[in-house]
């Protein structure tokens, strides 16, 4: 009888330590789970807190001062401007609140590149910047084009501002 008795302690023991690493690898994929649900929500907030800080600072140039916004768009246009003969899109709400210098100083910088600059608003696509169009070479410097060509960079630079 000892022998049965010895036996079904031996089960019972392996039967228990069996049980209890069932119980302790459960036990770590509930932990391991709750850390990864914790970890995605802290990233999908962060990535938020980012959008949000990009989004911002579009507004930001968006709603510059007239003056401000038109120096910001000379800025930009001698950036990009080509010693050829081109035509600048810009929309009809900016055609109507240009500076009246505006158009002087584009065509000053386009000449100084050896070009020359027309402006219109013949694109109804065109929203806060303006396209350049040198043939059929198009450049895009919308504000939000110009957020979208260097969005991870921009990502990055928001990252680092607001979390360090």
């Amino acid at each position: 009888m000892t022998g049965v008795r010895e036996k079904v302690q031996k089960e019972v023991e392996q039967f228990r330590k069996k049980k209890e690493s069932e119980r302790n690898l459960y036990e770590e994929k509930t932990k391991s789970g709750a850390q990864f649900r914790e970890r995605n929500a802290v990233l999908k907030i962060r990535q938020q807190s980012i959008e949000e800080a990009i989004t911002k600072a579009q507004e930001k140039l968006v709603n510059l001062s007239d003056k401000q916004y038109f120096d910001f768009l000379i800025k930009l246009f001698e950036k990009n401007v080509q010693p050829q003969k081109g035509i600048m899109y810009l929309s009809k709400k900016d055609i109507n609140r240009m500076p009246v210098d505006f158009k002087e100083k584009i065509e000053k910088a386009a000449e100084q590149r050896g070009g020359q600059i027309m402006i219109s608003s013949d694109r109804d696509s065109v929203n806060n910047g303006f396209i350049l169009a040198y043939g059929e070479i198009e450049e895009n410097c919308q504000i939000k084009a110009l957020f979208d060509a260097d969005i991870d960079r921009l990502k990055d630079i928001a990252n680092q501002q607001l979390f360090g």
